[in-house]
């Protein structure tokens, strides 16, 4: 280590009287000079938790309040978000009449970019769908149109809102 200089020493020196005299107001003048005072601030706090207690002893919940309270833990069973996985055993269930079963419930415009949503799922012009042999051909915002690769057919599906 270099040698100091004598500002530096003094500096320190300082330093380390300021951090014994913090260390000494904490510990030994600190404790000292609070002491508790038994008065008046004891029984106001006293009477406010007693008119506390005596206030919610008073209320009682309602009936639809312990309903509220029973069902806060308990699961739904309703999840809004369709699963990938469910929608394709849903498909998978029943082929015929593939328009009816697909919902056009969203468009999304990002400058050039166009998705629409069908079963909960979104798309891009010119993807393939879950559905075997369909393309998605056009997007607009009020209708899509969908390309059956096995008839040669379009589909005309509107949103539902």
């Amino acid at each position: 280590m270099a040698k100091l200089k004598t500002r530096e020493i003094i500096i320190l020196v300082i330093a380390g009287l300021l951090v014994l005299y913090a260390g000494f107001d904490y510990f030994i003048l600190g404790p000292a000079g609070k002491k508790v005072k038994a008065g008046a601030d004891s029984v106001k706090i006293e009477t406010f938790t007693s008119e506390i207690t005596s206030d919610l002893n008073k209320n009682q919940l309602s009936d639809f309040d312990k309903y509220v309270i029973r069902r806060v833990g308990t699961d739904s069973g309703n999840n809004p978000f369709l699963k990938r996985d469910a929608y394709k055993a849903w498909a998978a269930r029943d082929n015929k009449g593939i328009a009816s079963k697909i919902i056009y419930s969203g468009f999304v415009e990002s400058g050039r970019n166009r998705m629409a949503v069908l079963n909960g799922l979104e798309y891009r012009a010119g993807e393939q769908m879950v559905e075997e042999g369909y393309v998605l051909k056009q997007i607009t915002p009020s209708k899509v149109f969908i390309f059956d690769k096995r008839t040669g057919n379009s589909l005309e599906i509107p949103i539902q809102e």
